[in-house]
Formats: C-alpha cells, sequence, structure tokens
C-alpha cells in the first residue's frame, strides 16, 4: 500500500511542469498580453477574457496532462487528449495579436504538424498528408503576418531561417510519403503557399536556398 502511494507520488511529480518552464509560459504571455492590450483599464471585457484564457493555461499547464498534450506530437485528432492540445493552441494563438507574436505563433504551429506527422509515418501514413496540409497552411500565415509588419530586419532573417528548416522537413516528409516528390509536385505547394506575397526578392532566395541546405544536411549529404 505504502509502495504504491509512494509510487504514484513519484508518477505525478515526475509529469509535473518544471519551475523554469512555468516561469518562461508565463513571461512570454505577459509579454504577449502587454504587447496587445497595453493598460487593461481601458478594455475591461478583453481583459476579462484574457485573464480567463490565462487562467486556463496556468491550470492545464499545472497538471501533468496538460504538458503532455501540448508537447507530445503522439496526441492528434482521435486522441483522448485532442481537445486539451488543441484548446491551448487556440488560447495560445488568441494571445498572438502583433506581427511578430503571430509569425512566431504559425511557425510554431508548423514545427508541430511536421512532428506529429513525422511522427506518424512508421505508425498511420495515411494520417500524415492532413499534417502536411496543415503545415503548408502554417507556412502561408507565417508569411503573412511576416508581410503585415515585421520590420525588423534581424527578426524577418530569424524567421527566414526557422521557415527555411521547416521546409526541408516538409519535402523531406512529402519525399518519404511520396516516392517522387518531383514528379507528385511536394514542392509546388510551399511555392503556392508564398505567391502573392511581398516577401523581397532576396528574401525568397534565402527561403529556397536554406531550405535546401537544411534538407541535404537532414538527408546527410
Amino acid at each position: 500500500m505504502f509502495s504504491l502511494k509512494r509510487q504514484l507520488k513519484k508518477i505525478s511529480k515526475s509529469i509535473r511542469p518544471s519551475e523554469d518552464f512555468r516561469t518562461r509560459l508565463l513571461l512570454e504571455l505577459s509579454l504577449a498580453y502587454d504587447q496587445e492590450y497595453g493598460c487593461p483599464q481601458r478594455r475591461p471585457f478583453l481583459f476579462r477574457f484574457a485573464a480567463v484564457s490565462l487562467a486556463s493555461l496556468v491550470l492545464f499547464f499545472s497538471m501533468g496532462a496538460g504538458v503532455y498534450a501540448y508537447e507530445s506530437p503522439r496526441v492528434m485528432e482521435g486522441h483522448p487528449l485532442y481537445f486539451v492540445k488543441s484548446g491551448l493552441e487556440s488560447i495560445q494563438g488568441g494571445f498572438a495579436r502583433s506581427p511578430e507574436a503571430r509569425a512566431q505563433f504559425h511557425a510554431e504551429m508548423m514545427e508541430r504538424r511536421l512532428a506529429e506527422g513525422e511522427y506518424q509515418l512508421p505508425h498511420r501514413p495515411d494520417r500524415v498528408q492532413p499534417s502536411l496540409n496543415e503545415a503548408a497552411e502554417q507556412f502561408e500565415q507565417t508569411i503573412s503576418a511576416l508581410d503585415e509588419g515585421v520590420m525588423d530586419s534581424a527578426m524577418r532573417e530569424k524567421f527566414i531561417s526557422a521557415l527555411s528548416l521547416h521546409r526541408a522537413r516538409y519535402l523531406e516528409l512529402s519525399a518519404r510519403v511520396q516516392e517522387d516528390e518531383e514528379e507528385t509536385g511536394a514542392l509546388e505547394p510551399l511555392r503556392q503557399r508564398i505567391e502573392g506575397h511581398e516577401l523581397s526578392e532576396d528574401e525568397l532566395i534565402r527561403l529556397f536556398e536554406m531550405g535546401r541546405r537544411a534538407r541535404d544536411q537532414i538527408e546527410g549529404r
């Protein structure tokens, strides 16, 4: 009996989010809130909504299940904890108001969808394509956020670098799902996602060339 209690206590402690993790989360949420709303007294309704959302995040992240659902690529549609993950991502997206915050959020969501597809490949290859489609959508949303007002050159370079790596992973995963990506057109969806956007020619070149180099590194060339 006592042994079982000790085991349960040990398991509960092991899945509890670290203080550093919770501190970083609250800091990011606080910064995102300050960027968007500034002084809360002028927007009492939005402040109350944000406070409830923040409380929901804190509650979920105080539980091991919330951390697992949020971070694990295993948690996809159909998983018992999927509603937790999708809910947390929706709340996180609601705090991403500035162009910089939106670009960061959508780039992170693209990385998450790719991680989910990579996890599913050996288990359920039929479920990889939906993850690729969602990753392509997040790619477009990141580009849109860059166009809307990310003016700092260093920050734009940071996002271009991240997108280049994500693009390489996208192409690699597509190639592993389909025998020949050039014939099946795996390259085209991401090209189409940036048509009509206002990235500079230099940024477009870096996006695709850096992505090619990153993909070569992934393949061990």
